[in-house]
């Protein structure tokens, strides 16, 4: 018996539909999710998933929403992790970030899926109004603790948030396609190459486009 039906015999049958969707996710992407499979898999009939969910975008919005709470536990972390300084606070944010995507793609492709960012589609009851919204609320506030330490330039900290998220999402996607995973820099495997282009990233950041040159990590600074 997979866990799947394991977890729907123990009673809880939306914790069991929401195990095999991602796991359905895993192997197809979002685009080949369906409740009819992801009822067959369990093992109940093909209604009984809209006792839970109302329909694909709701399953999914539910996913996206535990994978964000999953994604800043991780964070919270690395924040923690990282002491006192507000520079490798906000590094460790965005590592975490990348880790995660490559963790678990299952929950990276619900919370990136055109479900999740459709304007116009129907949002469950039962869901906060932003899946995002706490990481969100992270990043705004370590971006600010390095203004205010003076490790970045003062200003609205959401241009520079916006800057560091397609940073961390860019990589995240680059790595998980093929392209940077290929390159010679890379035979340390993620974690070295990522901290050295986020700290390369939080240099430029630092320089503030004023055409002062952009701080870069040396090789010691990178493997710390």
């Amino acid at each position: 018996m997979s866990a799947a039906k394991d977890a729907y015999h123990h009673g809880n049958l939306r914790r069991a539909l929401m195990d095999e969707a991602l796991v359905l996710i895993a192997e197809k992407g979002v685009e080949g999710l369906s409740l009819r499979e992801v009822a067959a898999r369990v093992g109940v009939s093909h209604a009984a998933p809209y006792h839970h969910f109302a329909d694909k975008t709701a399953l999914v919005h539910a996913l996206a929403h535990e994978g964000m709470r999953l994604m800043d536990e991780r964070m919270a972390a690395a924040e923690e992790a990282a002491g006192d300084d507000a520079r490798m606070r906000l590094l460790g944010i965005g590592m975490a970030y990348v880790q995660f995507a490559v963790d678990r793609p299952d929950y990276y492709a619900a919370f990136n899926a055109p479900e999740i960012n459709d304007p116009v589609a129907q949002r469950p009851e039962d869901q906060p109004a932003e899946e995002q919204g706490s990481t969100w609320s992270r990043l705004i506030g370590a971006v600010a603790a390095c203004q205010a330490a003076g490790q970045l330039p003062e200003g609205d900290p959401t241009i520079l948030a916006v800057y560091l998220w397609s940073l961390v999402h860019g990589l995240a996607e680059l790595w998980r396609n093929g392209p940077l995973s290929l390159m010679p820099q890379a035979a340390g495997g993620l974690e070295p190459m990522a901290r050295q282009v986020l700290l390369a990233g939080l240099g430029t950041a630092a320089a503030g486009g004023d055409g002062a040159t952009p701080w870069v990590p040396c090789a010691a600074e990178g493997a710390q």
